[in-house]
């Protein structure tokens, strides 16, 4: 709730912030007109301010979606590294096979219940805040998880067992550290003041364009605001996909079929 209150607000300032540079803009072209014979080079300072500012906007939204995209193969590679650890723990024999099963099966379920809870954002740190106690818990299971692995593989029948299920449960872990760390790699926050600050100033060059008209259209001035606004939401949402409306919880069911799975 505070990441879309947050984001929200930020996109109805700039929303207003543009509908009043366009027509500050607009007013200060027409002063400039009653005063100057022309508007020669204006074009090219223009030109080229928009230019950088749509490289900045292609390269954030590009950079945005191949990260949106690296969240959802990591969800994938958990759920098939899961599979192929608990398949591995079956080498171990009798008791200590399913015990070991037992508890990477509640691990994984630990695991889905983490992303599954409520969980909101902190602003000065703009990062998703989870629950410390689900956190902890999945700590403990990981750590008696491996653990119970390596008390069991000092023994010489197992050590085949133990070649195969150490490096899978490793691969695990991995894994659900990479998780969290790509939850937490986003752009400098530079570029997002960049691009807030070139999309003002845009703005106030559109409307001086717009001077040379005697008139003045809300049409156009509301239609160029609310299509950066779009564009500069899409991006900011995108880096969150737990909290925003662009969302990543439909790859989930790969970790919860795997978790299913484990009989």
């Amino acid at each position: 709730m505070i990441f879309m209150l947050f984001a929200i607000a930020i996109a109805a300032l700039f929303f207003v912030g543009s509908l009043i540079l366009l027509r500050w803009g607009q007013h200060l072209g027409r002063r400039y007109r009653e005063r100057s014979e022309g508007t020669g080079g204006l074009a090219t300072v223009e030109g080229a301010i928009f230019g950088l500012m749509g490289l900045l906007l292609a390269f954030t939204i590009s950079g945005a979606l191949q990260r949106f995209d690296d969240r959802r193969q990591l969800v994938i590679q958990e759920a098939t590294t899961a599979a192929t650890a608990y398949d591995r723990l079956s080498l171990f024999a009798g008791d200590d096979g399913r015990r070991l099963q037992g508890s990477l099966k509640e691990y994984v379920g630990a695991r889905i219940e983490l992303y599954r809870m409520p969980h909101d954002f902190l602003v000065l740190q703009r990062a998703e805040e989870f629950s410390d106690q689900q956190e902890k818990k999945v700590r403990d299971l990981k750590n008696r998880l491996w653990g119970s692995a390596v008390v069991a593989c000092p023994q010489p029948n197992y050590r085949p067992a133990c070649a195969l299920s150490l490096p899978a449960l490793n691969s695990l872990f991995e894994v659900a550290l990479q998780r969290a760390g790509a939850a937490e790699k986003h752009p400098p926050q530079i570029v997002y003041f960049m691009l807030f600050g070139l999309g003002l100033g845009c703005s106030l060059l559109a409307g001086f364009g717009m001077a040379a008209n005697a008139g003045r259209s809300w049409i156009h001035m509301v239609i160029f605001a609310g299509t950066l606004t779009v564009a500069l939401y899409i991006v900011t949402d995108m880096e969150y996909p737990r909290l925003g409306l662009i969302r990543i919880e439909s790859f989930d069911h790969f970790l919860a079929d795997a978790y299913e799975r484990m009989n």
